[in-house]
């Protein structure tokens, strides 16, 4: 079990379920981490299509035109400078850093109206490996194109997992170079991110956002394959992440929890980082790579070698749970057959966590079973690069957490065993010791807590 502390253990030792506040002491920004964030920010070749006007192909802040209304941002795109900027946030681990970058534009335009809505924003990920030296070492990247994740790898040892390698990474100087397409229609249209391949630009027109010390003009000429090239500003995602609840509709960011307010062919545009998902990645679900990176890259990809998932800063997530163990106390197959117990946990009625992260076949009853993901006969497999039971997820604040226990049984639908479940307000954790589920035909020991 990962940094539970001696409280929290004589806690569990003590009580069934106890209330206990969260450590006073917030997380830094990653406004912290901004020289590490400069250092890696990568070189973009930007395509941009005339036929919908260039400037809206650049990357932009979502408060261009002074205010936080996502409602207006289509309408004002060509009365406001629109100076080239990304959005960065970074966790760390013991043995990583996961920058991530988001490139917001006001318009996401095409030739008919499934093709437009009101703010776009994609994404990609850096996994920087810690050694001697100040900025650690680039080891993969995945980009973000049509709410699906593409993997590519500076490390030859890295091989598939959940999902497929896609590529290596063209470097400019140590940065990577990524390429994002243009508005349009199609698979290459859209604002969609890709590692770059050394293509010349669509159409033979197409700009370099190359940061140099953060000084961001918007672009005066973007004629010519990649001719031009403009420095961009890196701007905190926490001024995304903090105004979460800014929601409602007209005159706010946001329509609703994740979705970008805009009533330009749409009033529901645009998903953020904290519930997006490629819906064939395998076992991750929505906001998983925003709220616990270790967990979504570990999932997609292999070989990473050394591979904590025990976070030093991550200011990213609402809910943070810890299986420790469970118990079968009953048999629930045929003719009194062992249980094959799983656990679905869902965080505001969102199940993250299923068979495929871990099972325990033919599970003696009364016979405690620490658990760690991917492990018994979890349906994924052994995948993971070391045990761990931890998982982090991005929800709305006091919303249910449900630990369900379940029989998995192939001839019909899956028994339950019962549940746990809490509500949390933000700053309270939730500790159950060998706590019975409602049906009593399971225990559980595990840890939630809500930030």
């Amino acid at each position: 079990m990962k940094r539970t502390g001696s409280f929290l253990l004589s806690c569990m030792a003590l009580l069934s379920i106890c209330l206990v506040p969260a450590s006073a002491a917030e997380d830094s920004a990653s406004e912290a981490y901004r020289d590490l964030a400069e250092y890696w920010a990568p070189t973009i070749y930007q395509d941009v299509n005339e036929s919908y006007h260039v400037r809206t192909d650049f990357p932009t802040r979502f408060d261009y035109d002074g205010d936080w209304r996502g409602d207006n941002n289509w309408e004002n795109l060509l009365n406001y400078e629109e100076n080239p900027s990304a959005y960065f946030s970074v966790r760390e681990t013991l043995t990583h850093y996961f920058i991530e970058y988001d490139f917001y534009y006001p318009r996401d335009d095409g030739p008919v109206s499934l093709e437009k809505h009101e703010n776009d924003l994609e994404g990609c990920i850096l996994a920087i490996r810690k050694d001697d030296s100040e900025f650690g070492t680039l080891q993969l990247m995945e980009t973000q194109a049509h709410n699906h994740w593409y993997q590519y790898s500076n490390d030859g040892a890295i091989s598939s997992g959940s999902d497929d390698i896609d590529g290596g990474i063209l470097l400019d100087g140590y940065r990577p170079c990524i390429y994002i397409s243009a508005n349009g229609i199609g698979t290459d249209a859209g604002h969609g991110v890709k590692a770059y391949d050394g293509r010349a630009a669509n159409g033979g027109d197409g700009i370099i956002f190359r940061f140099v010390n953060g000084t961001s003009v918007m672009p005066a000429d973007t004629s010519g394959s990649y001719t031009h090239a403009y420095d961009y500003a890196l701007v905190p995602m926490d001024e995304l992440w903090d105004r979460r609840y800014d929601v409602g509709g007209s005159g706010h960011t946001y329509n609703d929890w994740g979705h970008f307010h805009g009533d330009t062919y749409t009033d529901s545009s645009c998903t953020l980082p904290w519930i997006k998902d490629d819906p064939d990645d395998g076992p991750l679900y929505d906001g998983v790579y925003w709220s616990d990176p270790a967990f979504f890259i570990d999932t997609h990809l292999n070989g990473l070698g050394e591979f904590s998932h025990e976070y030093l800063f991550n200011p990213y997530y609402t809910h943070k749970i810890t299986v420790v163990d469970i118990m079968s106390c009953a048999n629930k197959d045929s003719f009194n057959d062992e249980s094959d117990i799983y656990m679905k946990i869902s965080v505001d009625g969102l199940i993250y966590i299923d068979q495929n992260h871990w099972k325990d076949n033919q599970a003696p009853k009364n016979v405690k079973k620490s658990v760690f993901l991917g492990k018994e006969q979890a349906e994924f497999g052994d995948e993971y690069s070391e045990p761990f039971n931890t998982i982090y997820f991005a929800r709305q604040d006091n919303t249910e957490v449900k630990i369900e226990v379940l029989d998995k049984d192939g001839t019909s639908g899956d028994d339950t065993m019962g549940t746990l479940t809490a509500t949390p307000a933000p700053g309270e954790t939730v500790v159950w010791t060998d706590q019975p589920t409602s049906t009593g035909e399971a225990r559980v020991s595990a840890i939630v807590e809500a930030r």
